[in-house]
């Protein structure tokens, strides 16, 4: 079975992401990859990160794994421990055939852009101090596309629940293969 390992990494009201231009259309990715032969989970999350953005993070804790296809993916809550993120000698952007692989980007978006906690917030009692970090601002929400689907909507309401430390037990989730 193949195996990628991913991060969340949230710092001073941003999430760290990968955005992606493929097929005219535009979405963004939690970073990370492919678990090579002999490596940890968490050796996998740490490496990715480091080739792909140039940052050195510390796995915490796995939250979500999805199984899917014949793949896992497991989503690891990340401490953003040095560096500062940019394009490096990685794959992901030294390919010459943009149509077949499309682009790459690493990118820092505000919590805000990337979720609709005011939607989310209507069916749920939520903490107060994060109720008022996630309604400071006032632009439209939830103005992007983050992939897993299952993932972004849990870890939506996750931070409203558990704030953004995302201190809790692991959520499995079987999708259907595609």
């Amino acid at each position: 079975m193949k195996e990628r390992y991913r991060a969340i990494i949230i710092k001073d009201g941003t999430i760290l992401l990968m955005k992606r231009q493929k097929n005219g259309k535009t979405f963004y990715v939690f970073p990370g990859g492919m678990r090579e032969e002999n490596e940890t989970e968490k050796q996998c999350c740490k490496r990715e990160l480091e080739e792909e953005f140039g940052i050195v993070v510390e796995p915490k804790q796995m939250i979500y794994e999805i199984s899917q296809n014949g793949e896992k993916q497991g989503f690891f809550v990340c401490e953003w421990i040095s560096g500062d993120i940019h394009k490096t000698d990685a794959e992901e952007y030294s390919t010459n055939d943009t149509t077949l692989y499309g682009t790459y980007e690493p990118v820092k978006l505000l919590l805000e852009q990337a979720f609709d906690f005011e939607k989310t917030a209507k069916n749920k009692e939520m903490n107060t101090k994060n109720q008022q970090f996630f309604k400071k601002s006032k632009q439209n929400f939830a103005s992007v596309t983050i992939l897993p689907n299952e993932v972004f909507l849990q870890l939506q309401k996750d931070l409203i629940e558990f704030g953004t430390n995302l201190e809790r037990p692991l959520v499995k989730f079987k999708c259907a293969d595609y």
